[in-house]
C-alpha cells in the first residue's frame, strides 16, 4: 500500500506546527507522555496512557474529514502493563478513495508535523504532535483501512493484550534492545521486527 499515488509530488516533512488545537493539548497536558527526538528510552506503563487516547479521539473526532473510518490506539502504550517509549501511537485508517491531502492538511491544521511518507522502514504516511519543540508526545499513523498494515498493527496489539507471558517477554526485549541503542531508533526498530513479524502472523 503506497499513500502517494505515482506523479505526485510527496508531502515534505515540516519542522514547524501551525497553532496546536487547544483540546489536544488538554488531554496530553497530563498524560505521563513526551519523549525527545532522536532519544531510545522506556518508560514504565501507565493508565493515563488509555485515558489521553480517548481525549486525543475524541478531539479528532470532533471535525474529522470524509474518509476517514476509525482511528485506533496502536503500539505499546496501547497494550496495559507492557514498559513503552512514551508516546502515543494512533493509527487513522482512510478509505481507499480518500482525499490524502484534504486528511494531510487537516492534520496539519491542528499542530502536527508531518514526518514522511511510505519508505523502508515506515509503512505509513506519518505524522507527530509536540507542544513543547522537540519532544514528541504523538506519532499519527495515516494508513488505509483494512489494509495490510492496519490489520498488523491491531493483530500485534491485541495478540500482546490477551497473552501476557509474551507481553511480558517482549518487554524484556525491548528493554534489551533499548538499552542497545539509546540513540538509534533504525536499530531499535530493527531489534523488534523478528518478534513482531512472528506475532502477527499467529
Amino acid at each position: 500500500m503506497s499513500t502517494s499515488p505515482p506523479n505526485r509530488p510527496r508531502r515534505l516533512r515540516t519542522e514547524i506546527p501551525k497553532p496546536l488545537d487547544s483540546a489536544l493539548v488538554a488531554s496530553l497536558s497530563e498524560a505521563d507522555l513526551g519523549l525527545r527526538r532522536g532519544v531510545v528510552a522506556l518508560a514504565a506503563p501507565s493508565p493515563r496512557w488509555a485515558q489521553a487516547f480517548t481525549g486525543v479521539a475524541n478531539a479528532l473526532d470532533v471535525n474529522w474529514p470524509a474518509g476517514i473510518r476509525a482511528i485506533e490506539h496502536i503500539g505499546s502504550t496501547a497494550v496495559p502493563g507492557l514498559a513503552a517509549k512514551p508516546i502515543l501511537d494512533l493509527a487513522i485508517g482512510f478509505e481507499p478513495a480518500a482525499n490524502l491531502d484534504r486528511i494531510h492538511h487537516w492534520l496539519l491544521s491542528l499542530g502536527f508535523l508531518c514526518l514522511g511518507e511510505k519508505d523502508a522502514y515506515r509503512p505509513d504516511l506519518m505524522y507527530g504532535f509536540e507542544i513543547e519543540p522537540g519532544i514528541r508526545l504523538v506519532n499519527a499513523h495515516a494508513i488505509e483501512h483494512g489494509s495490510t498494515e492496519w490489520t498488523g498493527y491491531l493483530a500485534f496489539r491485541n495478540y500482546l493484550r490477551t497473552h501476557p507471558v509474551e507481553r511480558d517477554a517482549y518487554g524484556a526485549l525491548k528493554r534489551s534492545v533499548a538499552l542497545q541503542n539509546p540513540g538509534d531508533r533504525i536499530g531499535y526498530l530493527a531489534g523488534k521486527a523478528e518478534f513482531i513479524r512472528a506475532r502477527r502472523a499467529r
